[in-house]
């Protein structure tokens, strides 16, 4: 694979796998007529942020970083890959009628009176709830995705890949730079090359198990994956 080089060195440009070839494998699973609405869209998406993932798998690879840029592209490598995951999560809760539902959305809120109650000011709200003419979907956390998601093995029968992603999902909410519970809760102390080759391990069995049946060629998009196995 050839790597990253410089704007002014006259060598050829760096490409990672085309989103033509990426989106062609995509569409064998995220497709319309499965009960989701932008389907071309969220192939596209997922597309985009694989480019991304394989960029920063070469910048790994190609430039001397500094320990704390390092550990920022490994934080991206696993943010973004647990994104991929989560955005692919919804649609196949959707599509096999998994993800959760609701028939009522909240009309309004009637704001009571404050009360003290052993030292402590409290207030009850009431929250008045309208039905709606039919059911939609709730929102679900990276979390409940997965339990729903493990329960049923939409992600295959490999219950290590549900393990993992449990692993790395508190990981995913760091893109949240002020969500600081103690002096020593930073990104520097929080991610780690081991979570980096578990997200890439992830990544490679998800998209090249029996839920894309991917072909020979197809699977070798995500043979870069491989290095950071086991590390």
């Amino acid at each position: 694979m050839s790597g990253l080089t410089r704007v002014d060195s006259g060598d050829p440009r760096w490409y990672p796998v085309e989103v033509r070839e990426l989106t062609e494998l995509l569409k064998k699973v995220i497709r319309s007529g499965r009960g989701y609405e932008h389907a071309y869209a969220l192939r596209k998406n997922i597309a985009y942020n694989l480019q991304y993932v394989e960029f920063l798998d070469r910048c790994l690879s190609d430039i001397s970083l500094s320990s704390v840029l390092e550990r920022q592209t490994w934080k991206m490598f696993i943010v973004v890959g647990c994104g991929i995951v989560e955005s692919l999560l919804h649609f196949l809760l959707i599509a096999r009628g998994l993800h959760s539902t609701t028939e009522w959305e909240l009309h309004a809120t009637l704001r009571g009176n404050p009360k003290t109650v052993d030292g402590d000011t409290l207030r009850a709200d009431t929250h008045l709830l309208r039905r709606l003419d039919s059911a939609q979907l709730a929102p679900m956390t990276f979390d409940a995705m997965l339990k729903k998601a493990e329960a049923k093995t939409v992600l295959g029968s490999d219950h290590s890949v549900y393990a993992a992603l449990k692993r790395l999902r508190p990981l995913r909410n760091r893109v949240h730079l002020q969500a600081i519970e103690s002096p020593a809760d930073t990104d520097w102390n929080a991610f780690t090359a081991t979570d980096l080759g578990i997200m890439a391990e992830v990544l490679y069995k998800v998209f090249t198990s029996t839920v894309f049946r991917p072909s020979n060629a197809q699977k070798q998009y995500f043979a870069y994956l491989h290095e950071h196995f086991n590390v």
